[in-house]
């Protein structure tokens, strides 16, 4: 499906109201600005791959769902099931093929199911279906190829599986032995040549979260911007320079950039609340985030704010 079609039929299944007035929209100190409100947290954002379409989880009678919309057009859920649902970070959704895969929750077993649905369909492809909790599934750059973590062992683990797998293929998910010891989660490919996979490690449950990237096969594993503090929900830039990270070094949770050469780290957002779950748009100088900044509360909001100048 190509670009013009993929967004066509998008818009159209969203019903016109605007998400903000531009006249009126309040400027937080940092920059930021509100650019959707609603009554239940919304988090785990990702972009489309032509940055036009934003995709979030939000609670819906009765259960987490995926989330959908442009900014100008008012969310339409994307899922319809009794499972808690939400997608991964940076290239969840793919733009060779058209997919969108993404985890689907068992609230009372805690298994997780992968799953998949077209970028403008709702029929849903199940590739994962067992008794573990899987998690935070992510497409490699061709779109062959599915990454994900699942805990088989006590520990947060990366796998691999086709993506055509299903759970009645013959073949079994590929552990990926060659990265370091402990917990991964939120693994993505950088977005220009998939030659970087960047995830969140910790080596036990009593340590720091780093952000870490390395290559698919492990090798030149390096932290980037390693601080005594929690570094979490990573997502690429718009290239395979620059990542987005959510940081609680300063003492709250505030969004911060770092190129991967670790030579530069720009604190982006400065507000006492917390800001999480960064997603750089692709197209666009701007990235939305998560924060209970409007609120006070544990509902989060999704904000903007403008990338910086980036040397």
């Amino acid at each position: 499906m190509n670009k013009l079609m993929l967004v066509t039929v998008l818009i159209s299944m969203l019903a016109i109201v605007a998400c903000s007035d531009p006249e009126t929209e309040y400027v937080w100190s940092d920059g930021a600005t509100l650019w959707l409100a609603g009554t239940y947290a919304d988090t785990a954002l990702s972009w489309s791959p032509y940055g036009d379409v934003l995709f979030f989880s939000a609670f819906n009678t009765g259960a987490t769902r995926l989330f959908g919309t442009n900014g100008l057009y008012s969310p339409e859920p994307r899922t319809f099931t009794s499972f808690d649902e939400f997608m991964g970070p940076f290239g969840a959704w793919n733009g060779e093929n058209g997919r969108i895969v993404y985890t689907a929750l068992n609230p009372d077993s805690m298994w997780g199911q992968i799953r998949s649905i077209a970028g403008n369909d709702i029929a849903v492809t199940t590739h994962i279906h067992d008794s573990l909790p899987n998690t935070f599934p992510t497409y490699n750059i061709e779109g062959d190829s599915i990454l994900y973590c699942g805990n088989v062992t006590g520990n947060w683990r990366l796998y691999q599986i086709s993506s055509a797998h299903t759970p009645d293929s013959l073949d079994s998910p590929v552990l990926q032995n060659n990265f370091p010891d402990g917990d991964i989660l939120r693994p993505s490919y950088s977005p220009d040549t998939g030659n970087w996979i960047l995830f969140q490690h910790r080596a036990t449950s009593s340590d720091d979260w780093d952000i870490m990237i390395a290559h698919p096969d492990g090798s030149d594993q390096t932290i980037l911007a390693e601080n005594s503090a929690d570094d979490i929900h990573p997502t690429w830039g718009p290239d395979d320079k620059w990542v987005a990270f959510s940081s609680d070094r300063t003492g709250d949770y505030e969004i911060y950039l770092t190129d991967v050469t670790c030579d530069t780290l720009i604190q982006l957002t400065d507000d006492p609340a917390m800001d999480q779950y960064p997603a750089w748009n692709p197209e666009s100088n701007w990235i939305a985030f998560s924060s209970n900044r409007a609120t006070g509360t544990w509902n989060m909001d999704i904000f903007s704010i403008d990338e910086p100048e980036l040397p």
